[in-house]
């Protein structure tokens, strides 16, 4: 199956140097030849920490100081505050309910999943086939995905700030509205429900797009691929089995219900 995920950053200070060179998204915290499947890492969820001002509570320091330093080079800005997250669809599996309202402090989150390209910076030794630099880096592990955050300077992002990441404040259906069109996200067309994720469809590699298209899909921060291409490995486990990790966006291969914003699936520890 293609994971992916997307890093959290959190600094001493706004300084868009911290995160070098950074114009893709680790998806979001997604596999090697030895398995049929790929995870794509996404790109670095940024929260940057600053001191507040005497005015201002801790949280409100913090937003006026990213929102005055802008988003650094290849992230997009998520303003903190309250949001919808969960769903009432009455198709939706009893786990994605209830449709919640939670406030989250703001953070960045990358723009595009992490490049085979940017990949190769952080592993050097890291061989790329022609052709493919800018598909997004696939076939390893949530412990890889992590050991890059850090590299980074970030951590992966939790599940709420993944969704509201992707859905904005008002709990939409898919990134770019309620209404599923399927040129904008790269997922199978048919809209028939298919099985919990696992990492055993032969060849579904050869279903990734580049890290770039699918612009008309955009969150409403400006992030793409946010649905469909690579599942996302996110903070988390399911029901706390420490066995059981959560993964969201979808994939290539997998149905339109995979990328709905608020679908959460479990993967296996170590997996890739």
């Amino acid at each position: 199956m293609p994971w992916s995920w997307k890093t959290t950053s959190s600094f001493g200070s706004p300084d868009p140097q911290a995160l070098p060179g950074r114009r893709a998204r680790v998806r979001a915290r997604p596999a090697g030849l030895r398995r049929v499947c790929s995870l794509a890492l996404l790109s670095a969820v940024a929260a940057g920490c600053c001191a507040a001002s005497a005015e201002l509570s801790p949280v409100q320091g913090r937003q006026r100081a990213l929102e005055a330093a802008g988003a650094p080079s290849g992230f997009v800005y998520v303003p903190g505050g309250y949001c919808l997250l969960g769903t009432a669809d009455d198709d939706a599996d009893s786990d994605h309910r209830p449709l919640r309202r939670v406030f989250l402090p703001s953070f960045y989150i990358g723009r595009l999943e992490v490049s085979e390209a940017e990949w190769k910076r952080f592993r050097p030794d890291h061989t790329i086939q022609p052709g493919r630099e800018q598909y997004p880096i696939t076939r390893m592990t949530r412990e890889d995905a992590e050991a890059y955050c850090r590299w980074i300077g970030g951590y992966l992002p939790t599940e709420d700030q993944w969704e509201k990441a992707a859905r904005g404040e008002n709990g939409r259906r898919y990134p770019w509205g309620d209404v599923f069109y399927p040129d904008r996200c790269n997922v199978k067309r048919s809209r028939q429900h298919t099985a919990k994720a696992t990492c055993t469809i032969p060849g579904i590699r050869k279903g990734l797009r580049p890290v770039n298209t699918f612009p008309t899909g955009a969150s409403p921060y400006g992030a793409l691929q946010m649905a469909g291409n690579a599942w996302e490995w996110v903070v988390g486990t399911y029901d706390g089995n420490p066995e059981r990790h959560l993964i969201r966006g979808g994939a290539h291969g997998y149905s339109e219900r995979s990328a709905r914003t608020y679908e959460r699936t479990i993967e296996g520890a170590g997996v890739t």
